[in-house]
Parts: C-alpha cells; structure tokens; sequence
C-alpha cells in the first residue's frame, strides 16, 4: 500500500511549490500569486531559514513529492490568534498539488498523517490543532471532518471576502493511529 510522509522543505522543493500553487484546483484558493522560484524564495525563504514561526514540510507519497504543509503556533500570528482565539493550539495548513490524487482520499490521508507523526511529535505543548478553512471549500472542510475535525467559528473580516471556518481537532485525535 502507499505510504505518506512527510520531511523538512528546502529551497530545492520551490520548483515544485511553484507548479502546484498554479494548478487549476489550487490556484482559487490564494489571493497571491507565485509565479516563479525567484518569488517562492522571497515567500517561503525566511520560513524555510527558520526566520519565523512557520515550519513547512514536503508532502511524500512513495517518497514522491506530491504537496506540502505548514505549520506555526497560533499565538505567533496575531490575525490567526484573533480568529483562533485559542493561543496554545498549533494552526496548520495543507497543499495537495498533484491533480491525479484529487477525490481518491488522499487529502485525508495527508492530513491525518501530518497531524500523527508531524504535528504530535513537534508541538508537544499543544493542546489542538487548527486549520482555516475557506468556507467554500466543500473539499477541504470534507478533509477536515473526515479527520476528526469540528467545524467552529465562521471568520469574515471587513476587508475579506469570504469567511473562513475554524476547524478544530483535539491532539489525542491523533496520538493513537486511526485507519481513515
């Protein structure tokens, strides 16, 4: 069976950031675009240095490269901690870039295994993990609540347009292995 896994992202991983972050079914999702490895450096050069809070990790599936995820302390970002309004939680975020694996349960395997063996070992402290979601992404939130998540708080700022839903699952969820 395959297997996913997950490993520390560094600059030799942008061409790949660049490419999924301009998929068809990804590209709705950011407001900001990353259109060449030059602007992923600039992006992603101080998370990947260890600058700031964030800690992005390269998304595996047979050792193949297939997405990513990030995550950082709820209390380092003060528009999350508004939002979250939990600051011990860890807020995560989570990229499934490769178009053939979409709708076949994969995004939900990422997920559960990034909270099981990335999030539970690095953040011990936290109590919860968060993840944003956009409230009009049916498929993201599907992830999310197939993976133990419950679906909070509907956040719209003024200058948004949109809301976004603070989804949330308790740390025990994932420090026992659960088949999805």
């Amino acid at each position: 069976m395959a297997r996913v896994s997950f490993r520390p992202m560094t600059v030799h991983d942008l061409a790949d950031v660049v490419r999924w972050r301009s998929e068809p079914h990804l590209l709705r999702w950011f407001d900001d675009l990353v259109p060449d490895v030059h602007a992923a450096l600039q992006r992603y050069g101080p998370r990947l240095e260890g600058r700031t809070a964030v800690r992005m990790s390269v998304a595996l599936l047979d050792g193949v490269p297939v997405g990513f995820c990030q995550h950082f302390p709820v209390a380092s970002h003060d528009d999350i901690a508004v939002k979250v309004q939990d600051p011990r939680a860890v807020a995560f975020d989570y990229l499934l870039g490769e178009p053939s694996l979409l709708g076949r349960g994969w995004g939900a395997v990422l997920v559960e295994t990034f909270c099981r063996e990335v999030l539970v070992p690095q953040c011990p402290d936290a109590p919860r993990f968060v993840a944003l979601a956009d409230a009009r992404n049916r498929r993201s939130l599907r992830v999310l609540k197939r993976c133990g998540f419950s679906l909070g708080l509907w956040v719209q700022l003024p200058t948004s347009d949109f809301a976004e839903i603070v989804c949330t699952a308790p740390r025990e969820r994932f420090e026992a292995s659960v088949d999805l």
